[in-house]
């Protein structure tokens, strides 16, 4: 029996040593991916919290260029000072767009940070054309309604179906045209084909969708790194759990398997006392050796053949 529960135990060792293996195995797997996990999903607030942030000093710096600007001495400086400001502030937000944990989540945020640029490239040339144009200032303004028109046609290849009807809602509107013909006949230095009434609440109306658009684009952006973020975490949870499952199926079909590893039947020799015999009982002759050695236990090779034989 000692035989046997050492059989049982070594056995049952060897079994332990791959379940342990796999148990440590789901732990770095599971701890890795939460990890995964936990990083994305503070990378989306970030990005989420930058974009907010830039909006929102974009916004103020439009409203400052358009105040500086009012001073007729000062409006080329200003506009290029705070130009330059708006500018570095969105390529700050493409640092994010960098970051990001996936190819699909930082193309996304890249195609919001082209529609904030479209919307201050509007912007720009609206403050430009609203302060009066000369000589000089009308080349900046041409070249702004030039690069905001071309960016904006661009990235329209880029946005979801519901972007993309939110552009084609703007582009087909009857302010877009408006807009378009007060800053073509502006280019021109050409009389205005509308009021200036009807010029500026288009130009505002334009402003705003545009605004919209990029909120709308950001958003998304925002979700789908969180809809990753749970995505791994998901996958996390279900790969160490699958791992545990199959170390704790293992030991239990390893515990199965040497509960039947059959007991060994060992023959003990008794000797046999006569009852007229007044001499001592013989000792065995194994008690006599000096160094009597532990009985040989069987073999591994016969304790298989017998299970195989059962």
């Amino acid at each position: 029996m000692k035989y046997l529960r050492s059989v049982r135990g070594r056995m049952l060792g060897i079994a332990f040593i791959p379940g342990s293996a796999l148990v440590v195995v789901a732990l770095v797997i599971a701890g890795f991916l939460v990890h995964q996990a936990v990083r994305t999903r503070e990378q989306a607030m970030d990005t989420a919290a930058a974009a907010d942030r830039t909006a929102r000093a974009v916004v103020s710096l439009q409203a400052q260029r358009a105040a500086a600007m009012g001073t007729p001495d000062h409006r080329s400086s200003a506009y290029a000072i705070f130009t330059q400001r708006i500018d570095t502030a969105i390529a700050g937000l493409r640092d994010y767009a960098r970051r990001a944990p996936d190819a699909e989540s930082g193309y996304q945020q890249t195609t919001a940070i082209q529609l904030l640029s479209v919307a201050e490239g509007m912007y720009r040339a609206d403050s430009l054309a609203l302060v009066g144009l000369d000589n000089v200032t009308r080349r900046s303004f041409v070249s702004a309604v030039a690069a905001y028109r071309a960016e904006l046609a661009q990235v329209s290849g880029q946005l979801t179906e519901t972007g993309r009807e939110a552009y084609e809602a703007v582009t087909r509107s009857a302010d877009w045209s408006r807009l378009a013909a007060a800053e073509d006949a502006l280019a021109a230095a050409e009389p205005l084909p509308i009021p200036e009434s009807t010029w500026r609440g288009a130009a505002y109306t334009v402003s705003l969708q545009l605004g919209q658009l990029y909120t709308r684009q950001s958003q998304y952006a925002v979700q789908l790194t969180l809809d990753d973020g749970r995505r791994t975490l998901a996958g996390a949870l279900a790969a160490s759990t699958g791992i545990l499952l199959g170390a704790v199926l293992l030991l239990l079909v390893v515990r199965r398997l040497v509960a039947r590893v059959p007991v060994p039947v060992v023959p003990i020799m008794v000797p046999t006392i006569h009852p007229a015999a007044h001499t001592a009982i013989p000792r065995p002759r194994h008690t006599r050796s000096r160094a009597p050695r532990e009985p040989e236990p069987w073999p591994m090779k016969a304790v298989f053949e017998d299970l195989r034989r059962r």
